[in-house]
């Protein structure tokens, strides 16, 4: 394989970009009023939600070829809301990753790291939609059911000869932002909702123990050697399950399927046979750029305990929740050792200041050496995990992320960059479809009952204190309303600027490769202008959060920006939010609206076989503050159950 330093991206955000595979709802809870809703005629909440369920299916369905922003004037429009949802939902984020077939071997070699089979589920990678049987509900048996959770898909590396390419697992972007619910006994999936599960930092720590174990005890630290008996173990299970049940591998729904996938997994276990120690090489890069990121780094200067707080782990557990933006300026201290990197700024960036008098090579040298060994300076201090958001009707949303620091273009491309960490292998194409699906994405209606007599109650109260107030459409005001800080104050100049420079690298070699659209390149008119679109310039003391558009909010539970607030009901009762309470449930508390929090899910809550993966959510550690935003405190309880029935209709 080339360039193994693809892995980092899995390292460091699921990233952080968009979101999820559909099941459309077809349960018929019974409503308990009929008021109205705005704009509506009167209806009971089953007609409501039948009909805007039928308006996400369409939408994300619709094959209608039209021009969108980055098309220009000349450019023959190609895109429709349903090539938008397929790459969305299955097109992976990267062209690198761990080969298929090895990162199959590894967890059944290594079952004091994986635990075995299905562990990949365990971090909150759940099933397929089309896994459980439409009829029952249940999943299907195991040999008919995907060979990988939602969200990770493979992809070959294009820039290795045909002939040895292998399948490279990768997440798309739906594995964030596939939001699961259990509904009526089943388990439903929806497109453009928070993963509340998910769990990438806890996935980054098993592919960092798995390439600890490939490298020789007590070798040179300056020169890491491959232990041999290691890989000759994998070796020796990828080439007896080959043997043995080469339908294992992919699986397949139909017998053709799995004799067509069996020959696929022939041709995939020769190919890292044939090349083994390269093969090994890959896990073990990943396991170094994990150490400098995470340990080296991250865990000194952010995961540290401080004023008598005590800071979670660097790893998690954290289902739902990720240091993105934290664990991604990492990314610039690893990006500081690359000459090319430097060589492709202009002479005069801040990067180079009081260097100009060198030749350009010293300047790169040293320019690159001053960045990595400053990095205790310019990363971030504070831990700063943030809730993954919802991507419907993005157009509402002024700017990006909880902090609006970044310009809508740049969106989906910076997160992209963050994910895959390595600029030369982000999928950059399927980027430009994202912009346009999300931002007309209708968000998934509440899967509930409703009663539509007490939200017309609530409605007047929430248009006057929220909407008009804050949570309006196009805001791009930030606020302090008292939250924890970190996550506002984590970006510092020096990080913005290796941040922005990695996502514009990873734009001009996709124009450059392509000889096709500058799609990914803002036109503001200078460089300066374009930095602002890539990274908004840090706020420093007016820092603060955004109030977006509380489209189907009743999904993005637990709440504020660091999820610390686990149903609306707390949101609004202060004085009760829990100090501790659980993150990962996917069974819904109807009465506060969120996920179940005050107690565990049991192993088989969700149907033998299925996914379960939770974590206690501790508000005393650093970062998981649940403080602030105490508007609507002063209501009564009545009040706030009528604002709350409100809230479910959005």
């Amino acid at each position: 394989m080339k360039n193994p330093s693809f892995f980092t991206s899995t390292m460091i955000r699921c990233g952080v970009i968009m979101f999820t595979l559909a099941v459309l709802i077809s349960c018929k809870d019974s409503q308990t009023g009929d008021g109205q809703l705005p704009g509506q005629q009167v209806r009971s909440w089953d007609e409501e939600r039948a009909q805007r369920e039928q308006q996400q299916a369409t939408y994300i369905k619709d094959t209608t070829i039209k021009r969108i922003e980055t098309d220009g004037e000349t450019r023959t429009p190609w895109y429709s809301n349903q090539l938008g949802y397929e790459w969305f939902k299955a097109y992976p984020l990267a062209f690198n990753g761990v080969p298929f077939v090895l990162l199959r071997a590894v967890i059944e070699v290594y079952p004091d790291i994986w635990e075995g089979e299905g562990s990949l589920g365990k971090l909150g990678f759940g099933p397929h939609p089309d896994d459980y049987d439409p009829e029952s509900g249940k999943l299907l048996p195991p040999e008919q059911r995907h060979p990988l959770p939602y969200g990770f898909f493979t992809v070959p590396d294009t820039d290795v000869p045909e002939d040895s390419r292998t399948d490279n697992v990768f997440f798309s972007c739906s594995a964030c932002h596939t939001g699961r619910v259990y509904v009526k006994d089943r388990v439903r999936h929806f497109i453009g909702a928070p993963n509340s599960e998910i769990d990438a930092q806890a996935y980054a720590k098993l592919l960092y123990q798995t390439g600890k174990k490939l490298i020789k005890v007590n070798s040179d630290p300056s020169k890491i050697e491959v232990n041999s008996d290691e890989v000759a173990k994998i070796a020796t299970f990828l080439q007896s399950k080959v043997e043995a049940d080469p339908t294992w591998f992919y699986g397949g729904k139909t017998p053709e399927q799995r004799l067509a996938n069996a020959e696929r997994a022939k041709i995939q276990v020769a190919r890292i046979l044939s090349r083994m120690e390269d093969a090994a090489q890959i896990l073990i890069s990943s396991a170094k750029k994990t150490e400098l990121m995470y340990l080296a780094l991250a865990s000194k200067l952010m995961y540290t305990d401080k004023n008598g707080q005590k800071a979670p782990d660097v790893f998690g557990p954290r289902p739902g929740r990720m240091d993105a933006f934290g664990i991604a300026a990492g990314l610039v201290a690893l990006h500081a050792k690359r000459d090319s990197f430097f060589a492709r700024l202009p002479d005069d960036h801040p990067f180079f200041a009081g260097l100009e008098n060198l030749s350009k090579e010293e300047r790169i040298k040293q320019a690159g050496e001053r960045l990595f060994k400053t990095a205790a300076e310019w990363m971030p201090h504070d831990p700063g995990a943030s809730d993954i958001k919802s991507l419907w009707f993005s157009r509402d949303h002024g700017f990006a992320n909880w902090d609006s620091n970044q310009a809508p273009e740049a969106r989906v491309l910076a997160s992209g960059v963050s994910s895959v960490g390595d600029p030369s292998k982000v999928n950059v194409r399927i980027h430009e479809a994202m912009n346009p699906f999300i931002n007309d994405l209708p968000p998934a209606p509440y899967p509930f009952t409703v009663d539509l007599n007490l939200a017309a109650k609530g409605k007047p109260l929430f248009e006057q204190q929220c909407a008009s107030a804050c949570h309006f459409s196009q805001n791009k005001k930030v606020y302090k309303v008292g939250t924890d800080m970190n996550r506002a104050t984590q970006i510092t100049p020096t990080a913005r600027l290796g941040l922005l420079e990695l996502t514009r690298e990873a734009c001009e070699l996709y124009v450059e490769k392509e000889d096709g659209s500058d799609w990914c390149l803002p036109k503001r008119g200078s460089r300066a202008a374009d930095d602002e679109a890539y990274f908004i310039t840090p706020r420093g003391d007016e820092s603060g959060y955004k109030a977006d558009v509380l489209h189907g909010i009743w999904a993005q539970a637990p709440y504020l920006h660091n999820g610390s607030v686990p149903t609306l009901w707390h949101l609004f009762r202060p004085a009760e939010r829990p100090a501790k309470f659980i993150r990962g449930n996917i069974r819904y508390d109807e009465e506060k609206v969120g996920f179940i929090w005050d107690k565990a899910p049991a192993l088989d809550e969700y149907g033998p076989g299925d996914t379960v993966h939770f974590a206690e959510h501790d508000t005393t550690l650093r970062g998981n503050s649940n403080a602030g935003h105490t508007y609507g405190s002063e209501w009564n309880d009545d009040q706030v159950r009528a604002v709350i029935e409100y809230m479910k209709t959005l």
